[in-house]
């Protein structure tokens, strides 16, 4: 272990060791029954409750009387929530427990009606869902496995003000983009703290999001927004927060196995609950999927694990460890390329290569006996010796208390290391290298956290806190015909943070006001590179670099008999600069470095607003929405590639092209979203999201669209539950054109929206109280439409059945 990490771990166990609670408080308790809606008792129901200031979340599950009872609560503000498999979620209004009391709250669940559901992403801690003052989506387990989905991404398809785009088959690279923002824009969260990847081009999460499974969610929370006050970098668009399943309650798990299309197997295994009087609470998940014969017959793999368990020493302390793994490889294909007599300038429409004509290119015809026809490019086509293999460990340890009824506290370490391996030959069309290659990229971020939650009121929630983080990126290219071509490279950087929040709930709680503020500064250690003889950056300042600050506002006036709210969110985004932005190089043997990056960049910034009604109607079976918002790139930082802004000359490290601020774009738009539960056991979910994304400066000629986001896009899913045994679950996702590149950002094509329907039925029959067996079948791309995203071709209509025990 480094040094440094070694102060880093070091520091948090002597914060865990100074850490003691209070003196022993009298502690309280709720219990309850919770019923269906004629009055009887539902067994095996799942329920929650949440500290209001943040720090304890504890889960259990009713028995066979449909009792649930929390004991040894400390006095504070709680909230409830009771779900069940074939009702809907309920969640109760802020209940208060004094020092030593008893409360007796019941949970009533209804067959019908919109589900309730406590958020925490919003603020960073529980919120009720007329209290959120931000535009946000909860997609919880019920719903992802009533669409049987394996992949995260896919999930996330049908939220409104998302673009998810995938190149190619399972497996490929995918990128999640909000409100029209880029990739980077998105940040995302496991369990509430950062995952990314220092060792990719933007060090954000888009060059691993396809390696993320449903091995274990209880839910996933998108933020759409500005999120940068309170989760750091990155959270310009929005933030997507993954939150596992944290166990408690009853032992109980279930065994998935499923198989169809494209060789496809995927296998899943659940395992959770509590003991000790759910002083332990624990889960684990474990999930493959073996992709055989994907496209262009590439095989894709990927192993996820998924563990948690916590320990409740006394009534307000908890101590919880987490792991997150993942492990793949796939096979890559060539990137699309055009072809034919394109015109020399404006946008150009996307036309493929016919099948058989991309086969024969496949098989070695060269370009120009190809009978192109009308065509404008080729579609991604097979290499057969191109691979990507990635792994990444996530672990954290989190210590969280309460030794006053007022202070919460919550100290976390995460450690998180990540490495992908890409590897080529000569095999394939087109341009080949003569030998095999291979470049490995690894990166290590470790971060200590300390905050607290104060409530000097019943009315007002003060949160604040520092962090330290500590981020490594190495990268390594070998060539097996040239070891003169071999280099390395490695740098560190380390940031030190602090932030403050103050939530406000005023007129009888009707009024939910929050601010809060960020500041953060980076200290850059000298980066090493092999070959060293000639390498860059010798005599560079690299100690510290420009710092980002960043704040945020919001408000929610809720109307209690209307049914009403009215919300309003404002803040400042900020994405530091990679590492890669800040050092990037090449090597080649005969012409030495060429440098890129650029030390001494300075953050991106952004201004966001948006605001919106939510309006739940008197019956609680239907409820919409509308927003407006528009977000503007002040400061971002773009590749050059040429010399018209840096001048080898008097650039201090002497590049002819690399990375530089410059001014951003923006995007506005509305998203429209309505739910609606139409009858017994029949929900309907749709969105529609208009997005007007520009340049400050034309992409080419005079476009200034942004690429990859479409004007027009909607969703909808449609669920039909008979009783509690069968379900069928029908989405799609349509959208308009969109711009995007090939080959060249010079070279700007126009290609057909995406219009993929899916539909998904289970029958499950129970085998005892608690045991059952779920009979399932799925149809991807239903109507077998045929498209391209950004020119790589898109599977066709797939199908998969399988079954799943329950115990």
């Amino acid at each position: 272990m480094k040094p440094a990490n070694k102060r880093i771990f070091i520091s948090f166990l002597l914060l865990l060791a100074a850490t003691t609670e209070a003196p022993a408080q009298a502690a309280g308790s709720i219990s309850g029954t919770v019923r269906d809606p004629h009055g009887n008792a539902i067994a095996g129901a799942s329920a929650e409750i949440f500290a209001r200031g943040g720090g304890m979340h504890r889960i259990t599950t009713t028995n066979p009387e449909g009792l649930y009872h929390f004991d040894h609560l400390p006095e504070g503000a709680y909230i409830i929530q009771a779900r069940a498999r074939g009702f809907a979620r309920y969640v109760t209004e802020a209940v208060r427990i004094d020092r030593g009391a008893s409360l007796k709250v019941d949970l009533p669940l209804q067959l019908a009606g919109l589900e309730q559901q406590v958020v925490v992403t919003a603020s960073g801690t529980p919120q009720a869902p007329e209290e959120v003052s931000k535009a946000i989506t909860v997609i919880d387990r019920q719903a992802i496995d009533e669409r049987d989905e394996s992949a995260i991404s896919e999930v996330l398809r049908t939220t409104p003000g998302l673009r998810v785009q995938q190149l190619g088959g399972p497996g490929a690279f995918t990128a999640i983009r909000i409100r029209g923002l880029r990739d980077q824009d998105t940040a995302v969260l496991i369990d509430g703290l950062r995952f990314r990847d220092p060792s990719s081009t933007q060090a954000d999460a888009s060059g691993l999001l396809e390696d993320l499974l449903t091995t274990n969610i209880d839910h996933i929370e998108v933020l759409r927004g500005s999120g940068s006050s309170l989760y750091g970098t990155n959270a310009i668009g929005g933030v997507i927060n993954v939150l596992t399943d944290e166990g408690g309650g009853r032992s109980r798990g279930s065994a998935l196995l499923e198989g169809g299309s494209l060789g496809m197997f995927h296998g899943r295994a659940r395992f959770s609950g509590g003991t000790n009087d759910n002083r332990v609470q624990y889960s684990l998940g474990l999930a493959h999927v073996n992709v055989t014969s994907g496209l262009n017959d590439d095989p894709a793999r990927n192993t996820s694990g998924q563990g948690r368990i916590a320990f409740r020493p006394s009534p307000g302390t908890q101590i919880v460890a987490r792991f997150y793994g993942a492990d793949s490889f796939t096979k890559l294909n060539i990137s699309p390329r055009t072809i034919g007599n394109p015109p020399a300038s404006g946008i150009i429409d996307a036309r493929p290569l016919s099948p058989a004509e991309l086969l024969l290119y496949e098989n070695g015809k060269p370009l120009s006996q190809l009978a192109v026809g009308n065509a404008t490019f080729i579609p991604s086509a097979n290499d057969p010796d191109a691979t990507r293999a990635a792994r990444f460990a996530s672990g954290a340890l989190t210590l969280t208390g309460h030794p006053l009824a007022a202070l919460g506290y919550t100290v976390s370490y995460q450690g998180l290391a990540i490495n992908r391996t890409f590897g080529n030959g000569p095999a394939g069309p087109g341009f080949q290298s003569a030998g095999s290659t291979r470049s490995d990229f690894s990166g290590r971020i470790h971060t200590l956290l300390a905050r607290f939650d104060y409530q000097p009121g019943s009315s007002t929630l003060l949160t604040g806190g520092y962090e330290f983080e500590d981020e490594y990126f190495a990268t390594v290219s070998l060539d097996s015909l040239n070891s003169a071509a071999a280099s390395a490279a490695d740098v560190t950087q380390r940031s030190n943070t602090g932030f403050v929040q103050v939530q406000e709930r005023l007129l009888d709680n009707r009024l939910e006001v929050s601010t809060a503020f960020r500041a953060q500064s980076f200290s850059l250690q000298r980066p090493r590179f092999n070959p060293a003889a000639t390498a860059p950056y010798r005599s560079a300042v690299v100690s510290s670099s420009p710092a980002a600050y960043t704040g945020d506002g919001s408000i929610a006036w809720f109307l209690n008999q209307s049914g009403t709210k009215i919300r309003a969110h404002a803040g400042r985004g900020y994405r530091s600069p990679s590492l890669f932005e800040r050092f990037g190089t090449g090597f080649d043997p005969d012409f030495g470095y060429f440098v890129y990056g650029d030390p001494r960049l300075r953050p991106e910034r952004s201004i966001a607003v948006d605001g919106g009604i939510d309006q739940a109607f008197s019956t609680r079976h239907l409820r919409t929405s509308l927003t407006y918002f528009y977000t503007r790139l002040q400061d971002v930082i773009l590749f050059d590639p040429s010399t018209t802004f840096i001048d080898p000359v008097t650039d201090p490290f002497g590049r002819a092209g690399g990375y530089r601020n410059a001014k951003g774009g923006l995007a506005r738009g509305v998203e429209i979203g309505l739910l609606f539960s139409a009858g017994p056991g029949l929900d309907v979910s749709a969105a529609y999201t208009y997005t007007n994304a520009i340049e400050r400066t034309p992409l080419i000629g005079d476009v200034l669209r942004s690429f990859i986001t479409p004007n027009h896009q909607t969703s909808i899913v449609v669920t039909q539950r008979m009783g509690r045994r069968a379900s069928i679950t029908f989405d799609l996702t349509a959208s308009s054109s969109y711009l995007a590149p090939i080959s060249s950002p010079s070279r700007v094509f126009r290609f057909e929206g995406i219009n993929k329907a899916d539909l998904a039925g289970s029958y499950r029959i129970p085998r005892g109280e608690l045991r059952a067996i779920r009979w399932f079948a799925k149809l991807s791309n239903l109507f077998n439409q045929n498209f391209y995203e950004s020119g790589f071709r898109a599977p066709g209509i797939t199908g998969l059945t399988g079954v799943q025990v329950e115990f």
